[in-house]
């Protein structure tokens, strides 16, 4: 009942974000494609390639293997794991969005007083996620067919992101109908998510005899699509009965609690408050530090894995020629090298930059929450509660995988040194999430996001030959670069460290004098 009027609201509620993750996803397919023409130009470069990624431990866990030895094939391999992770996150925020995080904070009470049917909340959000998707599966199709691509290849790919879209959100309905809180339910299926994925690289490493561990899993049937390799297109339809039988799942659960609670309760806490929680940092600590052990023991994990198998697993395949292009691009003599610190780089600048974003952004939800700030609790305090773990987790994230990296590789100070040089221009986006916060209020979190998109734009933009060293230099990430453009010295560290520091007082002033949105 109502339902439609409900998809009306969630597309007018979200018609920035929709928009945005499906052309950032999109672009991201299309610089790929850009960039595997230029790396690999020829059909020998390409075969090359495929032969070194059967042999390559590293990339096998993290991306899987490739199934044929054209442009698109290469390119599916290089980003198309990427591609169904980034949807599926997506398709988590949004549902849980929608959902339990309505209930959270009583908009789910408020819809349900009138003319709405039980069920019309959840199908509303599932349609829409869904329907995105599909959107998302339509646009990465036509990149493909415009960049010259096969049609069925193409589409396999759309619909190998749209996969991971639509499974991230059947793990998040049946997970909003477990959990209370909104984050525990959002971590909750993107955690299940994740280990799925990682089971199936495990499956991968070990050979044929691990291949039906790999078939356990959602992750290892949407990566077995073979986009561009002799495409398996019944994969999809397992996708299909899996997707619908959690949403079935989703919707016997929901019948069988209350509104506003899960079926798990929460657990009890102690009668009385310790004394390090009796304030806004304690409180910050408390919200924070389970995504932020979570986000240090992946950095632990990755940064181990990456220093045992990564670059030597690199050495042949930069032998084989298929990196010199990267080589002359940034400046680098040693192929093997510049792409090891690539691999290091981009997932410590993005991944880390994600999490000081979200922390940061999450002062938005918390200002809606009038009791702490009745108290003796000036804005400033508050806020700066929070923006302690937007600085200080990064540094402990990109210290651990630096340390992991180089105890794996017998490098430790080596190591440690390819991952904090990258903390400033980390601290620089979260200076500007913070000035967003506190300059422009409910487009705080559009600036913040779309800023992190633009670095990432200009990063891909120059790694392809498409944007200038000078404008390629307006991001803060160009400073603290893996490539000789950069020379991250102790000053141009200090400068983006003042950056992000006048960004953070900016955006303070401004939460001193702007209205609270409560």
């Amino acid at each position: 009942m109502n339902t439609a009027a409900l998809i009306r609201l969630i597309l007018r509620r979200d018609r920035v974000w929709q928009p945005l993750w499906i052309l950032s996803v999109t672009f991201f397919v299309a610089a790929t494609v850009a960039t595997i023409r230029e790396l690999l130009p020829t059909p020998e470069a390409l075969l090359r390639y495929v032969n070194e990624i059967a042999d390559n431990p590293a990339i096998m866990l993290l991306q899987g293997p490739a199934y044929g030895d054209s442009v698109g094939a290469a390119a599916a391999q290089q980003r198309g794991a990427a591609t169904t992770i980034f949807a599926a996150l997506a398709g988590v925020i949004l549902l849980v969005r929608h959902t339990r995080s309505d209930e959270e904070q009583g908009r789910r009470e408020l819809v349900g007083s009138a003319a709405v049917g039980r069920n019309a909340p959840l199908t509303a959000a599932l349609t829409v996620v869904l329907g995105a998707n599909v959107v998302l599966a339509a646009l990465i199709t036509l990149v493909g067919v415009n960049a010259g691509l096969p049609l069925a290849g193409s589409l396999a790919w759309g619909l190998m992101a749209a996969s991971g879209g639509w499974v991230g959100a059947a793990l998040a309905a049946v997970a909003v109908q477990v959990t209370q809180r909104a984050r525990v339910a959002g971590a909750a299926a993107f955690s299940v998510f994740f280990a799925a994925y990682l089971v199936r690289g495990f499956s991968d490493l070990g050979g044929p005899g691990m291949r039906w561990l790999g078939w356990l899993m959602p992750s290892g049937w949407i990566l077995r699509a073979r986009a561009f390799g002799g495409e398996r297109w019944w994969v999809f339809l397992l996708v299909a009965v899996f997707v619908a039988a959690l949403i079935g799942v989703a919707y016997a659960l929901s019948a069988r609690r209350d509104i506003g609670a899960g079926l798990v309760p929460p657990r009890l806490g102690p009668a009385r408050a310790p004394n390090s929680l009796r304030g806004p940092l304690g409180l910050a600590w408390r919200m924070h530090r389970g995504t932020a052990l979570a986000w240090i023991a992946g950095a632990a994990f990755i940064g181990a894995a990456l220093g045992l198998a990564g670059q030597g697993a690199l050495e042949q395949f930069g032998q084989s020629g298929a990196l010199d292009f990267w080589a002359e691009r940034t400046g680098a003599d040693d192929p093997v090298e510049i792409f090891f610190k690539l691999v290091v780089y981009e997932l410590s600048v993005f991944t880390v930059s994600l999490y000081a974003i979200m922390t940061v952004l999450r002062l938005r939800g918390e200002e809606a929450t009038e009791l702490l700030l009745s108290g003796p609790v000036s804005r400033t305090r508050w806020a700066v509660g929070h923006l302690a773990f937007a600085v200080a987790v990064p540094v402990a994230i990109l210290a651990i995988a630096g340390l992991g990296l180089g105890l794996g590789s017998g490098d430790v100070a080596g190591g440690l040194a390819l991952t904090m040089v990258i903390l400033p221009g980390v601290w620089v986006m979260a200076g500007i999430a913070v000035a967003a916060f506190g300059l422009f209020r409910r487009a705080g979190a559009l600036v913040g996001w779309t800023a992190l998109v633009l670095a990432i734009a200009l990063e891909v933009g120059w790694e392809v030959g498409l944007v200038s060293d000078r404008l390629f230099r307006l991001s803060p990430f160009a400073h603290v670069h893996y490539s000789t453009l950069a020379d991250p010295g102790p000053g141009t560290l200090f400068g983006l460290t003042l950056v992000a520091a006048g960004f953070t007082a900016l955006g303070l002033y401004g939460l001193r004098r702007r209205d609270l949105t409560l």
